[in-house]
């Protein structure tokens, strides 16, 4: 077998719409803002969650989430 390295293979043109990767920094400053907005929704009042669409499981539910657990525009999932 051979490889014919002088020419570009098929996956070479397709194109990804995923975001580059984020420095270190980058990366910790998101995880902790993920994790102060998870402690905050654990916080919240039946009536103002009530006023977001959530339940109190719900809001347990996002809370309980890995840190790292977020779609790749950096914004925690949709319930």
């Amino acid at each position: 077998m051979s490889a014919h390295l002088g020419h570009a293979s098929p996956l070479s043109s397709v194109q990804c719409s995923a975001p580059a990767p984020l420095g270190w920094s980058a990366l910790i400053r998101r995880v902790v803002t993920v994790v102060e907005t998870r402690v905050q929704l654990q916080e919240l009042d039946e009536r103002m969650l009530r006023d977001i669409g959530l339940t109190r499981r719900d809001a347990l539910t996002e809370a309980a989430r890995a840190p790292w657990d977020v779609d790749p525009g950096g914004q925690p999932q949709r319930l």
